[in-house]
């Protein structure tokens, strides 16, 4: 709906400027590419497309069909002086530029700066005229500056959520100037044309039905627009937060990036989930230490009708295989394994567990490997497994739990940790890869530039499954309210509306990875001040 709007504004009215803009520049650039494959007629679901549009982009040797790719900014121009460009999320560097059109796709994801920068291009009246003798009042009306907010619900606390209410307000009373449209699923699965219902629906009732059972929450919110009602002062991570630390990438299944993970896990047998999530460790240059959540896995036996965790053998043998694949080819036993922190808490009973990874053990393939311990908590055993690693944490609740989500909020208010951006179940990820092209000028002078290629990735069984659970962990952690009690302390839980209707183990690992990251930039302060003052003591 955005893309035929936008390419009739700018055919239609010359010097007709308009950006598309959302939380990540990919997203805008998907945008763009909306249009263009409208206008070259790449899309087989619409029919009955004509030329008129492609034919007005103006062209060149550089850009041979109007359409540039420029990573910066995607462009069209049109010969009536008309343009379009997408934007990408340096929000700072969105400033200072005059809009006829601002159009904000997945407005509900996109954090309020976006909205702050730009909103300001739209601002001068489009009727204000200034130079010469001219009557101003004798010149015709110009089409007034518009801003269109398009996306699925999100959260009430998101600046999405304040301009829907707003305009909606505004809309009620009579006010002309704005509009507010709720499409929901019901009616794109309904839809009807000259009076009638289509005979197919861009939408089947299946596959909400589907979404539904995976994610409730998340599903009410794309296919039925209902605001998720956020927990106020009392809530520990706003969903704000994880919207501005959510970024378009593919899940990582196994180490092929020679950086350090963690794996967090927090075993159960009967009444609660299984889950392991991964946090890729990498080097800021600026900030230090930060992590990438890259894949989370629940170890559910599928053929139990209630879905229950599998056997704690089996949970074992899964677990180390993801060790290895993490610690990756061609590395020592656990040389890419930054740690391997476990729940002990007595339910899921993470202490025996643990001592199950203390001796050497086979792989599938027959490779020996040695065992895993916590040499702190098992310390008593370390002269029975002295060939095993210490490279297990094993978290008490009792001891650690506060302590774990205070690292989570920290971490996440500093955006040291990063999310996958929320799936939309399209089976594919549309991902961006700039390349240097040659090209060849009007005078025949060789010349370069760098263009944005569009790439679509197909997932895997595997990577979807990944992608879902990230967004499930996503969705425990801002229902995750914080409790001070009143002779000091604190305590995190989940929501009391939720305590029934979801789990809260994604949350809990995210929070084990926070603290082992919280751990990590700590000890790298605390080495890099000792050297400072070891230096300084030596130069005195």
């Amino acid at each position: 709906m955005l893309a035929p709007f936008v390419m009739a504004k700018t055919n239609l009215i010359p010097n007709f400027q308009a950006y598309i803009m959302a939380g990540v520049g990919s997203q805008a650039q998907e945008t763009f590419l909306k249009i263009e494959k409208i206008a070259k007629k790449e899309i087989s679901s619409f029919t009955g497309l004509t030329d008129i549009f492609y034919n007005e982009t103006v062209k060149s040797s550089a850009n041979t069909d109007g359409f540039t790719h420029n990573p910066a900014s995607f462009q069209y121009k049109l010969y009536n002086g008309a343009a379009l460009n997408s934007l990408n999320g340096s929000y700072d560097n969105n400033r200072s530029k005059r809009s006829n059109l601002n159009v904000y796709d997945e407005s509900g994801f996109a954090p309020e700066e976006l909205f702050v920068t730009s909103l300001p291009f739209i601002t001068q009246d489009s009727n204000f005229k200034l130079g010469g003798d001219i009557d101003i009042s004798l010149e015709p009306k110009q089409f007034p500056n518009q801003a269109i907010f398009a996306s699925s619900a999100s959260g009430t606390d998101t600046y999405f959520y304040k301009v829907y209410k707003d305009y909606a307000k505004k809309m009620f009373i009579g006010d002309n100037r704005y509009f507010v449209a709720d499409i929901n699923a019901e009616i794109v699965i309904n839809a009807t044309f000259n009076g009638k219902k289509y005979p197919v629906g861009l939408l089947k009732q299946e596959v909400i039905d589907d979404a539904m059972r995976k994610n409730k929450e998340k599903a009410l919110r794309e296919y039925y627009n209902k605001f998720s009602t956020e927990g106020g002062e009392n809530q520990a991570v706003k969903r704000s937060v994880i919207i501005r630390n959510s970024e378009v990438r593919l899940p990582l299944l196994y180490n092929n990036t020679g950086n350090k993970i963690a794996l967090a896990y927090d075993p159960a047998r009967s009444y609660d989930n299984s889950i392991t999530m991964v946090g890729e460790i990498y080097w800021d240059e600026t900030v230090g230490y930060k992590m990438r959540i890259c894949n989370g896995v629940s170890f559910v036996d599928i053929a139990k009708e209630k879905k229950t965790p599998m056997r704690t053998p089996e949970q074992i043998a899964h677990l180390k295989q993801m060790i290895l694949d993490y610690n990756g080819t061609h590395s020592a036993d656990y040389e890419n394994i930054s740690a391997l922190l476990i729940d002990s808490g007595a339910g899921g009973g993470g202490v025996n567990i643990a001592d199950d990874f203390m001796e050497d053990w086979t792989d599938s393939k027959g490779i020996l490997h040695k065992g895993l311990i916590d040499k702190k908590e098992s310390s008593d055993y370390i002269s029975k497994f002295p060939n095993a690693t210490d490279k297990i944490k094993l978290m008490n609740p009792k001891k650690y739990k506060t302590e774990m989500f205070d690292a989570l909020v920290e971490m996440l208010g500093l955006d040291l940790i990063s999310f996958t951006e929320e799936y939309d179940m399209k089976g594919y990820l549309t991902l961006f890869d700039n390349e240097e092209i040659e090209y060849e000028d009007e005078k025949k002078n060789k010349n370069k530039s760098v263009t944005s290629k569009e790439k679509i990735h197909k997932l895997s069984f595997d990577e979807e499954l990944a992608l879902k659970n990230i967004d499930l962990a996503k969705e425990e952690v801002v229902n995750i309210y914080r409790y001070d009690n009143p002779n000091g302390g604190r305590r995190y839980a989940l929501s009391p509306e939720k305590e029934s209707k979801m789990h809260d183990d994604r949350a809990y690992c995210l929070a084990m990875l926070a603290w082992h990251l919280q751990q990590l930039r700590r000890e790298k302060l605390l080495n890099r001040s000792n050297e400072e003052y070891n230096f300084q003591f030596f130069y005195n």
